[in-house]
C-alpha cells in the first residue's frame, strides 16, 4: 500500500481529502505546513505528496525546491493551488493542479504518479 502525504493548512480541506484518499486505498499522511511535510517526509518516507502552494510558513514552492535539494529527489510531487503559483526556472514538481480540483482529477493523477508513470516521465503543468 502507498503511502500519500498530502499537505495543507486548512482543514476542511485536509480532512475530507484525506478521507478521499483513504477510501480510494492508500495510506495517508497529513501535514499542515511545509515544515511538518519536511518532517513527516523523513519519518514517514512517502510514495507521493500533495501540498497547497498558499501556506504559512513554508510554502509549497519553497517545499518543493526542500525536497528536490535532498534525499526525497525521487519523490513525485502535485501542487494544488487556487492561484498560478511562479513561474519554475526548475522542475519542482510533476503535476499542478488548480483549484477547485474534481476529486476524480486528483486521484487519477496520484494514480499515474504511483502506477503508471514511466521512471523518466515529463512535468504535467
Amino acid at each position: 500500500m502507498a503511502t500519500i502525504l498530502l499537505v495543507d493548512d486548512d482543514p476542511r480541506i485536509l480532512r475530507p481529502l484525506k478521507s478521499l484518499v483513504e477510501f480510494d486505498g492508500y495510506r495517508v499522511v497529513t501535514a499542515r505546513d511545509g515544515e511538518e511535510a519536511l518532517v513527516a517526509t523523513v519519518t514517514q518516507r512517502p510514495d507521493l505528496i500533495v501540498t497547497d502552494w498558499m501556506m504559512p510558513r513554508v510554502d509549497g514552492v519553497e517545499l518543493c525546491r526542500r525536497l528536490r535539494n535532498d534525499s526525497a529527489a525521487g519523490i513525485p510531487v502535485v501542487m494544488l493551488s487556487a492561484a498560478l503559483p511562479p513561474p519554475q526556472k526548475e522542475r519542482l514538481w510533476d503535476v499542478l493542479l488548480l483549484k477547485p480540483t474534481p476529486i476524480n482529477e486528483l486521484m487519477r493523477e496520484i494514480r499515474y504518479l504511483l502506477e503508471d508513470a514511466p521512471a523518466d516521465a515529463h512535468s504535467r503543468i
